[in-house]
């Protein structure tokens, strides 16, 4: 077995396969040369690059002009983002669709402004006037599932958001907002529903009032009161039209090749046929800690399936993070099953002939860095991958890297490392 280590860009050119939906814990989009470096000769002519972890699909879509690309996820935001990434739309008008979007829009908006006309004009007073203490009271008195337990809701109006987290995550236009393009989106082309609701994710990432890169929970609203005043200040329906355009531009790949988006367990999507016949490489870049994405991104995943999902409680009283039930609990998360699980990718791997690139990030200094929450270590990655490829066919090789840590203003250093198995 081969270990070395090669430099990291520190500041990677943007290019065309780079593009954002989200600020992704664990996201790779900034180590795409490094990983493009040490894969790309794994690639096999006239097969898929199979994209099995994908998050917010960095990788696959950078991929996305050189060969075709299927991406799964469990998570369903994931899913919808890989979707949207990995569609083509340049046979659609963009201006034929943005102007039918701002046609409903603005008759969906004025019908809530009926009923919430007086809440919206005085949060944006209270803004506007940066009064802090009156628009946190206004919060308080604004009626939600969460301090309204006599609520009856009307499914059918698509006021979701406008009652669970206005006043909380989003102010209460805001929420208003997301409802309205949530509605829209259900009436639009279904082929372009992943798009626009990702534009809708891109939009809620830039105005939700939680630590930034995730949406765990709420920060509170006193103790952080000039951050709630620019992001309440900040526009749902600006932001969402800012990612449309986007995937308009000609930033944006359409390519000739089929591509291929899943939801599932990737134990199940392994059984696929077509994943067996048609993938040549597996790019797998598994959960590393015991820190579930359900939680970190639980809104993506309510505006998507927009169910009205009922509140989570813990003796008696709601989580911090305003939680619902029916969040997926992955056990790559969960230090008791990962590894064995883990495995049976590889075994598939070897089995049916498909080379193997696995991401895996580390702490630099596993003796003075915690490791607690570390569901694998390294060492039982490799260790696995050598035993069912042999020692001559993995390959190993790592870089630098500072990753963001959302607890903490400091980033975390850690190796990147590419576990390269080839069959």
């Amino acid at each position: 077995m081969i270990i070395c280590m090669v430099p990291c860009l520190d500041d990677r050119i943007k290019e065309n396969n780079n593009f954002t939906i989200l600020n992704y814990q664990g996201s790779k989009k900034n180590l795409i040369d490094f990983i493009h470096k040490h894969i790309d000769n794994l690639i096999i002519p006239e097969k898929a690059f199979l994209d099995i972890f994908a998050g917010t699909c960095a990788v696959g879509y950078s991929y996305k002009s050189c060969c075709p690309v299927y991406a799964n996820d469990l998570e369903y935001y994931s899913y919808l983002i890989a979707d949207s990434l990995l569609n083509n739309y340049n046979n659609y008008n963009f201006n034929k669709i943005k102007k039918e979007i701002g046609n409903q829009f603005k008759n969906l908006y004025n019908l809530k402004l009926k009923k919430y006309d007086k809440w919206i004009i005085a949060e944006e007073t209270f803004l506007e006037s940066n009064k802090i203490e009156d628009l946190i009271d206004l919060y308080s008195s604004y009626p939600t599932i969460w301090n309204n337990a006599e609520m009856i809701l009307d499914k059918k109006q698509y006021i979701l958001f406008t009652s669970y987290y206005a006043g909380n995550y989003f102010g209460i236009k805001q929420a208003i907002e997301i409802d309205c393009l949530r509605n829209l989106i259900e009436n639009i082309d279904s082929n372009l529903f992943s798009m626009l609701i990702s534009c809708l994710f891109f939009a809620m990432k830039n105005c939700v009032f939680s630590k930034d890169g995730h949406m765990a929970q709420p920060l509170d609203l006193h103790k952080n009161a000039s951050k709630l005043i620019f992001k309440r200040k900040n526009s749902i329906l600006d932001n969402f039209y800012s990612k449309l355009t986007e995937y308009f531009s000609s930033e944006f790949i359409n390519t000739n090749f089929s591509n291929s988006a899943y939801n599932m367990d990737f134990e199940n999507l392994i059984k696929l046929k077509e994943i067996q016949d048609n993938v040549g490489l597996i790019y797998a870049d598994p959960p590393y800690t015991d820190m579930q994405y359900s939680r970190y991104y639980h809104l993506l995943n309510i505006v998507s399936k927009y169910d009205y999902p009922k509140p989570t409680l813990i003796k008696n009283v709601y989580t911090k993070g305003l939680y619902t039930e029916g969040r997926s609990q992955s056990l790559l998360s969960q230090k008791r099953y990962c590894l064995e699980h883990f495995s049976n990718l590889i075994n598939f791997s070897k089995k049916y002939n498909k080379n193997l690139a696995i991401s895996f990030a580390y702490p630099n200094d596993p003796i003075l860095q915690k490791t607690d929450r570390y569901v694998m270590s390294i060492e039982e990655i490799v260790r696995e991958c050598t035993k069912v490829f042999k020692e001559k066919n993995v390959n190993v090789v790592s870089t630098k890297y500072n990753h963001s840590n959302n607890r903490n203003t400091q980033t975390k250093k850690v190796l990147e490392y590419l576990i390269l198995c080839k069959y």
